[in-house]
């Protein structure tokens, strides 16, 4: 039996004892098998406890393989070339102390609402916009810059290479993951606002522009790391629909750049259009709380196994969810261990 079936069956069996199997569960065992992955994928290693602020909390959990840390420009460069390291390093040293990882990233730009404590509203710095660099106003007054302006991009580049020199290398860091777009995903803005192309377009933008931004953006991330893997975390990419402008285009050019590609859409009916997922290693991010949601928490980690993931993010409101303790332990248990292509 393929190992990731035998931990779904030994919960299941659990959860019987328990007083029965819910519909839920039937649902999770009917799962296909398991897609091939490439020789390339690591062996799973670990869930990943994500969102949730930069809590320590669930450091001293054995079954938690680390946290993921997520910044804004602003906070670490608050004026050109003057770098605030500490505060990634004070995050981080309740992981290390405990032998734990990090994954580490940083945006230009965010949703107003996603993290007020770090100003997500203006995650690019003052600093950049005095320089003449123009930007875009969102409807919850987020700014947004022009990502491919001349002066921003050699800004940004500057930043990711000192990010990357204090932490290229680093034994306590999993991964970057390469902060392109709005919150680090590839695609410049994700608001729901149906005017915004209009939005954009009073700045420039056009599909074939911000191509050019994206493919810098993601290879000065992967020359700069060149210790530490980077992770790219595409998305619909373009605002347009400008023929041959589309996901696969970020996914084909990632993969050439030797980069992880995470998809943060993780759920019970995950699914991953074309191969490159399959040519690099696959990290999995949860689309939501499965109170958000309403998925099954052992489905969703189920769909991560299935696609050969070698990291798990999950939302640290499931990861504290005392009920969730079981599922969570079986699945820790499969870390580290090669699940991939076992056969018992």
């Amino acid at each position: 039996m393929n190992r990731p079936r035998k931990l779904l069956a030994a919960l299941t069996a659990v959860v019987l004892t328990a007083g029965g199997a819910s519909a839920a569960d039937a649902a999770v065992s009917a799962r296909p098998k398991r897609l091939a992955t490439s020789s390339q994928d690591a062996a799973f290693k670990g869930i990943i406890a994500f969102s949730g602020g930069h809590t320590s909390d669930l450091a001293s959990n054995p079954d938690i393989a680390g946290r993921s840390l997520a910044y804004y420009w602003a906070q670490l460069e608050p004026k050109k070339g003057q770098y605030n390291w500490s505060v990634i390093d004070n995050d981080m040293k309740p992981w290390v102390d405990a032998g734990k990882k990090v994954v580490l990233r940083v945006s230009a730009a965010g949703w107003a609402k996603w993290d007020k404590d770090a100003d997500s509203a203006h995650g690019t710095p003052q600093w950049v916009y005095d320089e003449g660099v123009k930007s875009v106003t969102e409807q919850d007054k987020a700014v947004f810059p022009q990502y491919w302006s001349s002066t921003f991009e050699k800004d940004y580049d500057d930043f990711i290479k000192a990010f990357a020199a204090r932490y290229d290398g680093n034994a306590s860091v999993a991964f970057i993951d390469a902060g392109v777009g709005v919150g680090g995903e590839t695609k410049p803005d994700s608001e729901k606002n149906s005017k915004i192309l209009d939005l954009w377009k009073s700045i420039g933008y056009t599909d074939k522009i911000w191509w050019g931004y994206v493919q810098n953006a993601i290879g000065t991330y992967a020359q700069a790391f060149t210790r530490t893997p980077v992770a790219v975390m595409p998305d619909k990419t373009f605002l347009g629909s400008t023929d041959g402008y589309n996901e696969q285009k970020t996914l084909d050019y990632s993969v050439a750049q030797g980069a992880w590609l995470q998809d943060n859409g993780l759920g019970a009916d995950w699914q991953l259009k074309g191969d490159d997922w399959q040519k690099t290693t696959l990290v999995g991010e949860q689309r939501g709380s499965t109170s958000d949601t309403g998925d099954d928490l052992m489905a969703d980690f189920q769909a991560a196994l299935d696609h050969g993931a070698a990291y798990i993010l999950a939302f640290t409101d499931d990861l504290e969810n005392p009920d969730n303790a079981q599922t969570i332990h079986q699945v820790a248990s499969e870390a580290g261990g090669g699940h991939q292509d076992r056969v018992e």
